[in-house]
């Protein structure tokens, strides 16, 4: 099958945030800097909660509930967004740790070119 028979919806693989964030000008490897990284959370955060009070203002419309669900999903958003940062806060952490602890202890591995080395020292 050709690139030209498969539709372009198919083709662009790359999910629209990151497009997005590659128009925006973040680096390819997903590691921009810290403003990159907390303006996109930032701007996440605010659209996620304006979808949830629209959807909730659009049901109470619907319902006769004025503002019952508009309440309900925007506390629920920010819920939402609130644990979904600090789970990925907490994976973000875990991993910089391992990193650092496997850069720390790089420099202790055994001598594996020649393992007779260590450990002859003093002897004759």
């Amino acid at each position: 099958m050709s690139d030209s028979s498969v539709p372009a919806a198919r083709r662009a693989s790359k999910p629209v945030s990151a497009r997005v964030a590659a128009l925006l000008g973040a680096r390819p490897n997903g590691r921009g800097t810290g403003a990159d990284a907390g303006l996109g959370q930032g701007m996440e955060m605010a659209l996620t909660l304006a979808v949830f009070f629209g959807l909730g203002w659009l049901i109470d419309g619907w319902a006769g509930t004025r503002p019952a669900f508009m309440i309900g999903l925007t506390v629920f958003a920010v819920v939402g967004q609130s644990l979904r940062m600090w789970f990925e806060y907490d994976a973000r952490m875990k991993r910089l740790e391992a990193e650092r602890k496997a850069g720390t202890s790089a420099h202790q591995t055994p001598n594996l070119v020649n393992p007779q080395v260590e450990g002859t020292e003093g002897q004759s």
